[in-house]
C-alpha cells in the first residue's frame, strides 16, 4: 500500500435509502469546526437514492455510493486484483436479496470498507443515521441539555497510535432495552444474550434506561466491544483487520437480519497485538426516535422495536457462540452456551408474553429454532468470507500474511498478523 496520502479520513453511512442529508451534514459540519478534513463520504445502501440529496452532499466532500446488493464498480475493482472470481462471489455475498430484498448489516460495512481500502483511506470512522456529534449531558424537567464534542479528533487521537487499531464507545440516549421490570425478564434477558444487563435493568427505575455522556471523555479503556454507530478504523494495516459479518435467517415469513456484525468484528479484532479502545466519547442515540419521549412498553411501537432487537439478538447467538467456541478451540462452549439461552428464551418468552399481553414474545423460542437451522449455512458463508478476505488483503499486501492451509484457514475465525 506504498504511496498512501496521510491523513486521509473517510466518514462511513450504511442505510436502506439515501434520503436525508441531515446527520451526514451534522457530522461534515462538526468536523470543519474543530479543524478536520473530510476527504470522502463512503454510503453503502440497498434500496434507493435519492439523487438531489447526493448532490447536495457532493457540493461539500466526494461521496462514494456502493450499492450493498450488487455493485458492478465495485466488483469489478476487485476482480481487477487478480483475485478470482470465486473470491470476489464471497466478498460481495448477499444470499437474502435474491428472496427478501434484504442486506444483513455486516454486508452494507463490508461494502464500505472494501471502498475505503481500495481508495488508500487511512482512517474509516463509522456512524449511524440515528446519533449526532453531542453528548447528552443532562435531561432536566423534560429538557435535554446537548454538548457538541469533537467527533473526529476524539477518535484520531488514538486511532493515529500506531498500536491502535479501532475506537468505540457506547452512546448517550435511551438504552436499547426499555425500562421493565417482571417476573421472568432474567430468564428472557439469558435467552438472549444480553445477561449482562441484568444489574442496570435492576434499577431501572431511578435512572429509567437514559444514559447521559461527560462533557470530556473519561480514561481510555481496552475492549473487544465495538459498536458500529460510533466506530473509528485505523486501515494502515489492512492485514490487521477482518471482515464483518452477519447473519440472516427467516421466521414467521419474514427475512430476520441478525445483529452484531460490530460485536463479532470486536470479537475477531481482540486477538490481535493492535489495541481496541473505548474512547468514552457518548454520541447521542435516538433509539426511538422520538426522544426525550421515555420508552413505555405499552406502547406498541416500543414492545415492536424491542420484540425485533429479540429477533436480531437471536439471529447473533448461535453463531456468535460457535466463533467464540471456535477461538478458545473449545467445541463443547458452544453447547454450554446454547444449552441455557434456550432453556431461559423458552422460559423468558412465555412470561414475557403474558406480561407484555403480547403473544409474539412466546414464539421467542421457535425463532431460536430457525437461526439455529441456518447456522450450517452461515458458518459455510463466513468460511467462503474469510478465505475471500485473505486473498483480497494478499493481493493488496503480498507477504503480510501467515501462509496456512485451506483447513487451518477454515477453521480459525479471527484473522490475525
Amino acid at each position: 500500500m506504498e504511496g498512501r496520502t496521510a491523513d486521509k479520513i473517510a466518514f462511513a453511512l450504511i442505510t436502506r435509502r439515501v434520503d436525508d442529508a441531515t446527520t451526514a451534514m451534522k457530522f461534515l459540519t462538526n468536523a470543519r469546526r474543530y479543524g478536520h478534513r473530510i476527504e470522502r463520504i463512503i454510503i453503502a445502501y440497498s434500496h434507493g437514492v435519492d439523487r438531489e440529496i447526493i448532490e447536495t452532499l457532493q457540493c461539500e466532500v466526494t461521496v462514494d455510493l456502493i450499492c450493498a446488493h450488487g455493485d458492478d464498480n465495485l466488483r469489478q475493482r476487485l476482480q481487477a486484483l487478480g483475485i478470482g472470481s470465486v473470491a470476489v462471489d464471497a466478498l460481495l455475498d448477499v444470499p437474502s436479496w435474491s428472496c427478501h430484498h434484504e442486506v444483513p448489516y455486516g454486508a452494507y460495512r463490508n461494502a464500505v470498507l472494501y471502498e475505503a481500502i481500495l481508495q488508500g483511506v487511512d482512517y474509516l470512522l463509522f456512524f449511524d443515521y440515528d446519533v449526532t456529534p453531542s453528548v447528552l449531558i443532562r435531561l432536566m424537567d423534560g429538557q435535554p441539555h446537548w454538548q457538541e464534542v469533537d467527533f473526529v479528533g476524539t477518535h484520531l487521537a488514538h486511532l493515529e497510535r500506531p498500536e491502535v487499531l479501532a475506537t468505540t464507545s457506547d452512546y448517550s440516549g435511551y438504552y436499547i432495552i426499555p425500562p421493565m421490570a417482571f417476573d421472568g425478564l432474567s430468564e428472557l434477558l439469558i435467552g438472549l444474550g444480553k445477561e449482562l444487563s441484568l444489574d442496570y435493568l435492576s434499577v431501572c427505575d431511578i435512572h429509567g434506561c437514559l444514559n447521559l455522556g461527560p462533557l470530556t471523555p473519561g480514561p481510555v479503556v481496552p475492549t473487544d466491544k465495538l459498536l458500529g454507530g460510533n466506530l473509528g478504523l485505523c486501515l494502515h494495516q489492512p492485514w490487521n483487520l477482518a471482515p464483518f459479518f452477519s447473519t440472516v435467517y427467516e421466521f414467521d415469513g419474514q427475512c430476520i437480519k441478525g445483529r452484531g456484525e460490530d460485536t463479532l468484528l470486536g470479537q475477531a479484532l481482540s486477538v490481535n497485538q493492535s489495541q481496541l479502545l473505548d474512547v468514552d466519547l457518548r454520541i447521542f442515540h435516538d433509539t426511538y426516535g422520538d426522544f426525550p419521549t421515555r420508552p413505555d412498553m405499552l406502547r406498541k411501537d416500543v414492545q415492536d422495536r424491542f420484540y425485533n432487537a429479540c429477533l436480531g439478538w437471536i439471529g447473533r447467538n448461535p453463531f456468535l457462540n460457535w466463533f467464540r467456541s471456535k477461538m478458545g478451540i473449545r467445541d463443547e462452549f458452544f453447547r454450554e452456551e446454547m444449552r441455557p439461552q434456550a432453556e431461559c428464551l423458552s422460559v423468558g418468552g412465555r412470561k414475557a408474553a403474558r406480561f407484555f399481553e403480547n403473544p409474539k414474545f412466546e414464539r421467542l423460542p421457535k425463532a431460536l429454532e430457525a437461526s439455529m437451522a441456518v447456522l450450517p449455512e452461515s458458518i459455510e458463508r463466513y468460511r467462503r468470507l474469510v478465505k475471500g478476505w485473505e486473498k483480497l488483503i494478499n493481493a493488496l499486501t503480498p507477504d503480510k500474511l501467515p501462509t496456512e492451509t485451506d483447513e487451518e484457514m477454515l477453521d480459525r475465525p479471527p484473522l490475525t498478523a
